[in-house]
């Protein structure tokens, strides 16, 4: 039986990790009952606060379902729901007609963060390479970006053109670093001063904040990016793939 650590990653977040990977791995297969809160609560020594918060974060992603007066049970599938793929910022331009731009505006290796830490689940100090740019359509700024990586995961990829290269490409085909799944969370947000000046727009302009984390094999979270598009300029554009059910 797994076992939860103390230390900067919460518990809730290691417990839905266990529970995603017995999913995946077929320990819970679909339509099986997951065990009770109780259980849980019993078997890992936690709380009913950080099991429900585990909980929520797996019906969020759509590999369980919640059914009142029955319990919980692990999707047919893994999902509930559509899966997404959404086209890359240079695609989505391309296909209406634009032509896109990328400007680097931070291109760097430093010590991670405690919040990068938290999200890919990394040592104190662990090198991590922070990547910013501002991405251009027809020469307006409409999308600024944030990325971190572990540097042990692709130490050359600073050595590249970032302005003209996609991140994502290298990774996947250049370094063979495979991508399994993400987890977005898109939010909406008004404009700072200091990001309406970033993007060319007034402040208080509506914006969609993007955030998604990508995991690779092992279902470790890889690469953590968070965007701001400018809303009265961009639109998502996603493909429903329907055969993987709904």
């Amino acid at each position: 039986m797994a076992i939860l650590r103390r230390g900067p990653i919460p518990k809730h977040h290691q417990l839905a990790e266990i529970l995603r990977a017995m999913i995946r791995r077929g320990d819970l297969q679909p339509g099986t009952q997951v065990p009770t809160e109780e259980q849980l609560c019993a078997r890992y020594g936690v709380s009913r606060g950080t099991v429900r918060q585990a909980l929520d974060a797996l019906t969020r992603e759509g590999l369980i379902t919640r059914e009142a007066g029955r319990g919980t049970f692990v999707c047919s599938n893994g999902a509930t729901s559509p899966h997404f793929t959404l086209a890359s910022f240079d695609e989505e331009m391309r296909r209406q007609g634009i032509t896109p731009r990328t400007r680097v505006l931070k291109c760097r290796v430093i010590p991670a963060p405690p919040d990068v830490q938290k999200h890919l689940r990394l040592k104190p100090r662990t090198p991590v390479i922070h990547i910013e740019r501002l991405r251009l359509a027809n020469d307006k700024p409409i999308l600024y970006e944030t990325r971190y990586l572990a540097q042990r995961l692709c130490p050359q990829l600073l050595e590249h053109d970032l302005e003209k290269e996609s991140i994502h490409e290298l990774l996947t085909r250049r370094y063979n670093v495979p991508m399994t799944r993400a987890v977005h969370t898109i939010e909406v947000h008004l404009l700072t001063r200091a990001e309406a000046k970033l993007l060319d727009a007034p402040p208080g302009t509506p914006a969609f904040f993007v955030d998604r984390l990508t995991y690779t094999t092992g279902d470790r979270p890889a690469v953590w990016y968070r965007a701001l598009y400018r809303g009265d300029e961009y639109h998502f554009r996603a493909e429903v793939d329907f055969s993987a059910g709904l």
